[in-house]
């Protein structure tokens, strides 16, 4: 089935749950925040759809976009000429969100739905019981953007220390200049990529990296 079609089953299926019809790129369908793990559930589970695998869970903020989901230019703090973390009086009012590409082995087709929740109430329910995969995407989903799932059995950062402040994917998230204690010198995105001539090694250490 096409996009359209899922999302026309889905709304029969699930009344009120499917909310509307995202244009783009790709056609992604714009689901209650509340009722997640019922569309997965239909999603998986209705013989018409069988959609089995979860490809991908991403999660969005939406801060710096209109009104018909296209993006805006918001500067993303980095470091100083000095290292030092550039900041901002800017207030990130944009939504966070989730969206979910899924797969069907049985009928070979692809479907991509979102949800949107308040920045200041960041939760949704957790998919992990339909598509066992979704524990570690939501694990980073957590991490990174900061969205809570609830009933998730093990909800924990997967990249990024627990004592790490704030989720770096957010757009208003300002780099640390120290982690429990230790300075960080960042560098300015405008410098671009670091080279080999940057990087500085110790007394001691050739060429190959080895203690010499």
């Amino acid at each position: 089935m096409e996009h359209v079609e899922i999302h026309e089953l889905l709304k029969e299926r699930c009344a009120g749950a499917v909310l509307d019809l995202v244009e783009g790129v790709e056609p992604c369908t714009l689901v209650d925040a509340a009722r997640v793990a019922e569309v997965a559930g239909v999603l998986r589970d209705d013989p018409a759809l069988s959609c089995e695998l979860l490809m991908c869970l991403s999660g969005i903020d939406w801060d710096g976009y209109d009104e018909t989901g296209k993006g805006k230019s918001v500067k993303i703090l980095g470091y100083l000429e000095d290292g030092t973390p550039e900041t901002a009086d800017r207030a990130a009012e944009g939504e966070l969100g989730v969206v979910y590409n899924v797969y069907s082995y049985r009928h070979r087709h692809t479907f991509a739905f979102q949800a949107r929740v308040p920045r200041a109430a960041a939760e949704l329910p957790s998919v992990a019981a339909v598509w066992p995969t979704a524990l570690w995407h939501e694990r980073e989903a957590w991490d990174l953007v900061g969205i809570r799932f609830a009933g998730h059995p093990d909800l924990r950062r997967i990249l990024l220390e627990e004592s790490w402040v704030g989720h770096p994917l957010r757009k208003d998230y300002e780099m640390p200049a120290d982690w429990e204690g230790v300075p960080l010198k960042g560098r300015p995105y405008s410098k671009g990529p670091i080279s080999v001539d940057d990087v500085v090694l110790p007394p001691g250490v050739g060429d190959d990296g080895k203690e010499g």
